[in-house]
């Protein structure tokens, strides 16, 4: 019978069980002590090995491997904690302070740090958003407008609203996108990271806004609504919609019209207009007055004419605190500013109309005269502090005004060739508001006063020399600023400067047949350029009632 190799073995017959024989080895005499005695493996970490740690029990140390004697010297280790804590019941205290450290506290002065401003509420990623709307833009528009309730009221209204949240949000988002766009692209802002936490912020306000509305105005909420459009209306000059702009405008001011002229059931106004509610309205007439009068950006005409002029003039003392000065040459400045928009040049005034507009341009005349000597004293006062800044402008929008007011009506402009003098001195003036060093961010300063001021003395100043020297200064005081479009004014302006040269006689002057006013831009789709649109300022309207326009290309 043939059988597999092996299985004889399983034939056999076993009486005992086989022994167990371990496999021999040399034994390790490396360990520690304690692990020696209780003759186990030690992992021989030192200076405590881990199965002394875990077991609770006291590593007794290592012996020195050169000495062989059985007097061996056993190097003593500390007790662990894990022992310690075995033997002895663990109890809860807490953690003793040092005294060095006590010591060292008591000697340290007392710091007491304000709690963060950021709303707990408030998205991740819309806190740096936040943080540049408070730093920044807050302190940039409360240069020209209300800065109390800039600085103060809103900031406070932001951490209970959510509505003006995400409108102050949506801004500083937009103003980041704008700042990262490259300025090569040249055309629509690109849907990056701020883009789109703009637009989405925008959105929620937009959506809070009508909700409110519908609700019905309050004393509260008109201030915030007010404040939430005017916000409106910096996102869409952000992203160059000027008309769109102009029409949330007016849409705000015929908002607080209508509030104000509500009543309740006792017969009185349900609101009332309060310094707050004023500094708000500044904000809107100041922006839409600057829209007006600069010749880039003709405003709407339903914007201001939603504007009441206060007709009521108030000269203050030598002595009125500056900021009440500034109170009363505000409510002059919207008056003359009124005025000068429902007159300004390119628009002709008809005979029926002459009368009136020849009886407040001598009343704003003799009001001018009164202005201008008390402005000097008060510079005169104030010297070179930090509040002379907005003396100078309103000393340069004065001479501005006075200049249009005396050549206006003077279709040829040759009028306003005898203003040379005051045209250097508003060049000089602005000089002073020329940074010494640029800003590296977008602001929201200087433009609102002055983009209309400079933009009317390049305009109107013929002289060869202060026209070169006015378009330098507005290159360097409007650089870096984020609510007009800079680059296409400024080269909407040196092409003005550039035409009218073309006819300069040899003598240096230019004649009433090559004077122009610009008129606006549009997009030539043929050529695939924009072309600035200018008007002779001799031209008359055509039977169409259309005007002879040139158009010149412009690249920015």
């Amino acid at each position: 019978m043939s059988m597999a190799p092996g299985s004889v073995w399983a034939l056999l017959e076993r009486n005992r069980p086989p022994i167990k024989r371990r496999t021999p080895h040399v034994k390790a005499r490396t360990g520690c002590t304690t692990c020696k005695n209780r003759r186990v493996k030690c992992d021989e970490r030192k200076p405590h090995c881990a199965r002394c740690e875990k077991s609770g029990n006291q590593c007794a140390g290592y012996e020195d491997p050169n000495d062989r004697r059985k007097d061996t010297v056993v190097v003593p280790a500390l007790p662990c904690k894990r022992a310690a804590a075995a033997t002895a019941p663990s109890i809860l205290r807490p953690r003793p302070l040092q005294m060095r450290r006590m010591r060292e506290a008591e000697a340290r002065p007392i710091d007491l740090m304000l709690a963060s401003f950021t709303p707990s509420y408030m998205e991740k990623a819309h806190v740096p958003y936040f943080d540049r709307f408070r730093y920044q833009i807050l302190g940039d528009i409360s240069v020209w407008c209300g800065s109390d309730y800039w600085k103060h009221h809103v900031l406070g209204e932001f951490m209970h609203d959510r509505c003006l949240q995400y409108a102050a949000v949506a801004m500083a988002a937009m103003l980041e996108a704008v700042e990262h766009t490259p300025e090569t692209m040249g055309g629509p802002l690109a849907m990056s990271r701020h883009r789109k936490a703009a637009l989405y912020s925008y959105t929620k306000a937009i959506s809070l806004m009508r909700e409110r509305l519908l609700e019905g105005l309050t004393a509260r909420s008109a201030h915030l609504c007010l404040t939430v459009t005017f916000m409106f209306a910096g996102i869409e000059i952000l992203q160059g919609n000027v008309g769109e702009a102009d029409q949330i405008l007016a849409s705000g001011l015929m908002i607080l019209d209508d509030a104000l002229g509500k009543r309740g059931s006792d017969g009185r106004p349900v609101l009332e207009m309060d310094g707050q509610l004023s500094q708000v309205k500044l904000a809107f007439d100041r922006m839409n007055i600057a829209w007006g009068l600069c010749p880039f950006f003709q405003g709407h005409k339903d914007v201001y004419t939603t504007m009441t002029p206060v007709q009521q003039f108030e000269l203050p003392s030598t002595e009125t605190p500056l900021v009440s000065k500034q109170g009363f040459w505000n409510s002059f400045q919207k008056d003359v500013g009124l005025f000068m928009l429902n007159v300004r040049c390119g628009v002709v005034v008809g005979e029926d109309q002459m009368p009136d507009v020849l009886a407040q341009r001598a009343k704003y005349l003799a009001q001018l005269s009164q202005w201008l000597p008390l402005l000097e004293q008060t510079l005169e006062m104030e010297g070179s502090s930090a509040k002379s800044g907005v003396l100078w402008t309103m000393m340069a929008y004065s001479l501005t005004a006075k200049i249009f007011m005396r050549c206006f009506l003077d279709r040829s402009d040759l009028s306003y060739d005898r203003h040379l003098d005051d045209f250097k001195e508003i060049v000089r003036i602005c000089q002073n508001f020329v940074p010494e060093k640029q800003h590296s961010h977008l602001r929201f300063t200087l433009d609102i006063d002055l983009f209309p001021i400079i933009s009317f003395t390049v305009t109107k100043c013929r002289d060869h020399k202060t026209r070169q020297l006015a378009l330098k200064v507005f290159a360097e005081t409007t650089y870096r600023q984020a609510f007009w479009n800079n680059q296409g004014l400024f080269k909407a302006l040196r092409t003005l400067v550039d035409l009218e040269h073309k006819g300069r006689d040899s003598d240096g002057f230019i004649p009433p047949s090559s004077r122009y006013y610009f008129v606006g831009s549009e997009w030539d789709f043929e050529r695939r350029q924009m072309m600035a649109l200018f008007v002779c300022v001799t031209s008359v309207p055509t039977e169409n009632g259309d005007m002879p326009t040139i158009r010149v290309p412009i690249s920015f």
